[in-house]
């Protein structure tokens, strides 16, 4: 089921499934349809009817207990299950925990909804907890929206507050940002403000209020590398720790970047399987591909095995950061 499927189903409460799956990437989303469940309750029986609880300090007893408590209303009850860390790998349930929520799971209440939300979280299919969730529940699926959805939403929020900006401008913004949902809605509202002034936006002003995301830069800054613009490259880098970025962060990123080219490399899949595959961000892997695409597997393993020397040189050392950044470049660019 889409987000949008299950935003139809909420119009009429009666066809709500008992139980259902919250799964996907995209937490903003997925935020989203919690605002939206708790607007369908009567404001009156919000507080009672809406419930959630975070897993981490939470029984399963307990939550269960609250699925099977009526509603004051009437209506549905919503529970939600949060952060359910006995889904993945690195987490259990107490065996008779686990087998009062199989008993669940098989016969569960009729007339409320328990949301189990492992959005952002990746829960091992292996369990027959999980089997049986995902055999018992309808599964929401919350990925990110594709690029052009996206730019959409922000246009409309745009023209809607009146805000003069080209559509070219927003694509910088949305690529500044890495086309991140959560980034992109959390600072709009600094591009409104500025825009009710009746003044245009453009690059310029994009720069000026919004700080690109840190991922984002560090893959502007490994793009500079492989187009052997060694100056550009350099001013990014320096950019970076002048705006209080530590170098052994910057140094990881840049790491984490390279590793996800070489995976790239190595698998020679398109943009949506290695999204999938790698559980990255469609915007990601559509960068990391175009990037592959110029570079030899030598090239990239040869970079990636330069900033792990650097990491050991940074935490061992009191040498320059930048100076070992230039080191870097004249090695690979």
């Amino acid at each position: 089921m889409t987000p949008s499927d299950f935003s139809k189903q909420l119009q009429r409460q009666n066809t709500l499934p008992s139980v259902l799956l919250f799964s996907g990437q995209e937490d903003f989303l997925a935020e989203q349809s919690f605002k939206k469940i708790e607007q369908s309750i009567e404001a009156n029986f919000r507080s009672w009817d809406f419930v959630r609880s975070d897993m981490r300090d939470q029984s399963v007893p307990a939550v269960l207990q609250d699925v099977a408590t009526m509603s004051f209303s009437g209506g549905r009850r919503f529970v939600i299950m949060d952060q359910p860390v006995f889904l993945t790998s690195k987490g259990s349930l107490e065996k008779q925990d686990e087998k009062i929520f199989l008993n669940y799971l098989q016969n569960p209440e009729s007339e409320n909804t328990l949301i189990v939300n492992t959005v952002g979280i990746e829960i091992d299919k292996r369990k027959k907890i999980v089997k049986t969730l995902l055999k018992s529940g309808e599964q929401v699926d919350f990925e990110p929206l594709p690029e052009r959805e996206v730019f959409k939403i922000v246009k409309r929020h745009l023209s809607l507050a009146h805000v003069l900006i080209a559509d070219d401008v927003i694509n910088y913004y949305l690529r500044r940002l890495a086309f991140d949902l959560r980034l992109v809605m959390t600072n709009l509202d600094k591009l409104i403000l500025f825009g009710v002034s009746g003044k245009a936006i453009g690059h310029e002003e994009i720069n000026e209020l919004v700080t690109a995301e840190l991922n984002e830069s560090a893959f502007d800054l490994v793009t500079e590398i492989n187009r052997r613009h060694l100056d550009k490259a350099l001013q990014l880098y320096v950019n970076l720790i002048d705006r209080g970025e530590a170098p052994i962060r910057i140094n990881a990123l840049l790491q984490s970047q390279y590793r996800l080219l070489i995976q790239a490399k190595a698998l020679s899949i398109n943009d949506t399987q290695l999204a999938q595959k790698l559980k990255i961000h469609p915007y990601r892997a559509k960068l990391a591909n175009q990037a592959v695409s110029v570079q030899t597997m030598p090239q990239l393993s040869n970079a990636y095995l330069d900033l792990a020397k650097i990491d050991f040189r940074l935490k061992s050392t009191t040498l320059d950061p930048t100076m070992l950044f230039e080191m870097f470049l004249s090695n690979n660019v």
